[in-house]
């Protein structure tokens, strides 16, 4: 008996994550019905393209319905899950907003007909976790799935035009991804936060095609295009450019002979190796937002100009004006 009671308990519980909800709004006529307002506020159950049912309280058992064509807009309430998602989502635990919001898109999903729907929002912010997790096996599944057709806001629905650069970042299918940038880049002019993610993802095209001069150019575009918004996709192209920076040959070579009187402080490599530690003072000192340098990169810090040593030849001709 106490299995039995344990095992309905467990299947109750599971279900609770999944049920569906009602959706509280406001539902606005074309013209005022029997007399009433031309506004109603409502709990909403489920909606068709021709009709949504609805409540008048909460607890009513009792079910309306009008017809789509009689509804000049519908305005929904935020649910609390929805904020709860919202809320980790700001603070950054995008591990933990993926499951609110993967709650909500099912709780309200026989609402995700009627325009500016919560179920639809979750999902698009569920695809922005995998996004931003770099879950980008997770976010394909996701897309492959997902019905936008209700999705209000123009520039969630832009951003759907960028997965698939990320989808082409997942296959590291590097000549697609070159290609495929440019193509969608001349399509529009982009906000700066699809901007950055372009940029980005572009340089990841071409460090994986070895162009390293380029990388470096599109990495910087994503750095400055939405510096002070997208701060976690800046921080990641800071690091890719100090990645490419100590990976470049010209750059090992300025390093080999930093101090040395065959050193060329004209050369690409030094050049590169100062933009270096000036990526790494700048992390530092703001870009990091408290975080600290990788340990691989804080080597470059010790190129700082005036950390140099004089070349031999040099010293000596000190020591004998002296």
């Amino acid at each position: 008996m106490t299995k039995l009671v344990l095992s309905f308990m467990l299947l109750f519980a599971s279900g609770a994550k999944v049920i569906a909800a009602d959706a509280m709004g406001v539902i606005i006529y074309t013209e005022p019905v029997s007399k009433q307002e031309d506004v109603l506020k409502v709990w909403m159950t489920a909606a068709s393209t021709t009709q949504i049912e609805y409540k008048t309280t909460p607890q009513s058992l009792n079910r309306s319905r009008i017809k789509r064509s009689a509804v000049k807009s519908v305005y929904f309430f935020e649910p609390p899950v929805f904020k709860e998602a919202m809320d980790l989502y700001e603070s950054r635990d995008y591990a933990g907003a993926r499951e609110k919001f993967a709650a909500c898109k099912k709780a309200y999903e026989t609402l995700d007909e009627i325009r500016g729907n919560y179920s639809v929002l979750a999902g698009f912010y569920e695809l922005e976790t995998c996004r931003k997790l770099e879950d980008l096996e997770g976010l394909k599944k996701l897309l492959d799935v997902y019905q936008a057709d209700t999705l209000e806001r123009e520039h969630q629905r832009n951003q759907l035009e960028v997965y698939p650069v990320w989808d082409a970042v997942r296959t590291k299918s590097w000549p697609r991804l070159d290609a495929l940038v440019r193509e969608v880049l001349a399509e529009k002019k982009w906000i700066g936060e699809h901007l950055a993610q372009l940029k980005y993802c572009h340089g990841l095209a071409l460090e994986g095609l070895g162009r390293d001069t380029d990388a470096l150019i599109a990495f910087n575009g994503a750095f400055t295009a939405d510096y002070t918004a997208s701060e976690e996709l800046t921080q990641k192209a800071a690091l890719a450019c100090l990645r490419v920076i100590k990976g470049n040959d010209e750059v090992r070579l300025a390093i080999q002979l930093w101090g040395t009187e065959d050193e060329d402080p004209n050369s690409t490599g030094y050049f590169l190796l100062q933009e270096g530690v000036a990526l790494c003072g700048l992390w530092k000192k703001s870009l990091g937002g408290g975080q600290p340098l990788p340990a691989e990169f804080a080597s470059l810090l010790r190129y700082k100009e005036d950390n140099k040593p004089k070349p031999e030849a040099e010293e000596k001709a000190d020591e004998e004006g002296a």
